[in-house]
């Protein structure tokens, strides 16, 4: 049986700070979307117009995706998302996301975040990228330091 909606949005980092009626309404933003293995979710360039959590299956991130210096950044499965900056600036994106297998991900638009969030989202969002962007910073300087 599949996780619900609202228990996956709060099993996800991103949101697990929401309260369960705040995550009941933001489960009503959701699109369910399915990609085949090889298919492009989001290409690098692009203008980022939604986050993506992966309900089932992987993905793999690229730079330089269709270009002889292509790099593997990262790979993300069940729980993990992507888009968060693209969710929240609506910039290009930087970096190409491609479904390893058959992938089901749940799709939050801009344009019903931007229209919907609260500030309670809205916070909980923002310690989560400076999580990462603090968590970012460390890895930058442990790489300056050898």
């Amino acid at each position: 049986m599949p996780v619900s909606i609202e228990d996956m949005l709060s099993n996800t980092s991103l949101f697990s700070r929401v309260d369960r009626d705040e995550l009941h309404e933001i489960a009503g933003w959701v699109q369910i979307q399915n990609y085949v293995a090889g298919q492009v979710i989001d290409r690098e360039g692009d203008l980022g117009t939604s986050l993506h959590i992966i309900r089932s299956g992987s993905v793999d991130v690229y730079q330089a995706y269709d270009s002889d210096d292509q790099t593997l950044l990262a790979s993300f499965g069940e729980g993990d998302f992507f888009g968060e900056m693209a969710l929240l600036l609506g910039r290009p994106r930087s970096a190409t996301v491609v479904a390893k297998e058959s992938t089901e991900c749940l799709q939050i638009l801009r344009a019903a975040f931007a229209e919907n969030a609260t500030a309670t989202v809205l916070w909980a969002m923002l310690q989560h990228v400076a999580e990462r962007l603090a968590h970012a910073d460390e890895t930058i300087g442990e790489m300056h330091s050898h």
